[in-house]
């Protein structure tokens, strides 16, 4: 089955959606905490501007659903997995399937990013020319990204480790990897962190967050906790790679686990209607396997956020 059927359209007015929800989200949280430095938390419910904003997220939320109609992987299975919501999907379909490369708007050429002694700008080659001043960036869509294996899909949401640490971003250094795409891992980890404890990503979470206790005693829980956040995103990222790949009718072999290490262990993607199995993901070299919660999860309410 192929997983991309939308067209340019679509596709842009689904990135304009995402856009615009990120843009209300940021202002909302912001007024909220505003609102609680002067002292009115008890009316942050009722103010008028918290109201409005949140009609406005709410309405953007409907307007990706509609947009995401067209992916098949939002319709039969992202939608399903309680904690990924309308935002994060948007994201991650843009993320695995698109680039917006900027273009000239005289030739159509691709541009590169260029010194031009007042900071870097955008230089047509064609034209010779410098793009500032040009007006609204204008830019085609690449369709061509492909990401063979898991751990390039990792990489380029920035969730990948470079000599024990994840990478950070460097001034005047051009990063390999997504900025956008580690902020959308991280909302899903805090959204897989406030599930119930029936939720198996939330579970798989707090199974390695055991794990590491013995494994990094030395580490502090809030590095075990953030460790552990991070194999459960990992783990998500896997399974949507998995189902991507094999709705588009492409291989999913190239796991590390399964490839060179040979591990039976496996996890299949939670809440596919589909059975296929996925290599499991290793934690320092031995298998987890995910135990049925036994304690009902008990709600909490946090402190002004929004994820």
């Amino acid at each position: 089955m192929e997983s991309i059927k939308a067209n340019d359209d679509v596709i842009r007015s689904l990135n304009y959606y995402c856009k615009n929800y990120d843009a209300i989200l940021k202002t909302l949280v912001a007024t909220k905490n505003r609102l609680a430095h002067i002292n009115q938390e008890e009316s942050i419910k009722h103010n008028k501007i918290v109201k409005d904003l949140e009609s406005i997220k709410d309405r953007l939320s409907r307007d990706i659903i509609k947009e995401l109609e067209y992916w098949p992987i939002y319709t039969e299975w992202l939608k399903a997995v309680p904690g990924i919501g309308s935002f994060v999907s948007g994201n991650l379909v843009l993320l695995y399937y698109y680039k917006f490369v900027a273009i000239c708007s005289d030739c159509g050429t691709d541009v590169i990013k260029k010194e031009n002694g007042e900071g870097n700008t955008f230089f047509c080659p064609t034209c010779n020319r410098s793009i500032k001043g040009d007006g609204i960036l204008k830019t085609r869509i690449d369709t061509s990204k492909d990401f063979s294996n898991v751990s390039k899909w990792w990489a380029y949401l920035g969730e990948h480790v470079i000599d024990g640490k994840m990478p950070k971003r460097k001034a005047g250094v051009a990063s390999n990897w997504s900025a956008k795409g580690r902020q959308v891992a991280f909302q899903i980890g805090e959204s897989f962190n406030k599930q119930a404890l029936e939720h198996p990503y939330k579970n798989h979470l707090l199974e390695v967050k055991s794990k590491l206790e013995t494994v990094y005693p030395e580490k502090s829980k809030g590095h075990r906790h953030s460790m552990a956040k991070m194999r459960a995103v990992k783990l998500f990222l896997s399974h949507f790679w998995h189902v991507a790949r094999e709705m588009d009718g492409k291989s999913t072999r190239g796991v590390y686990a399964d490839v060179i290490l040979e591990h039976t262990g496996i996890i299949p993607p939670y809440y596919w209607k589909d059975d296929k199995n996925i290599p499991i993901i290793e934690v320092e070299e031995e298998l987890i396997e995910v135990a049925k919660p036994k304690r009902k999860a008990v709600k909490k309410v946090k402190a002004v956020s929004e994820v």
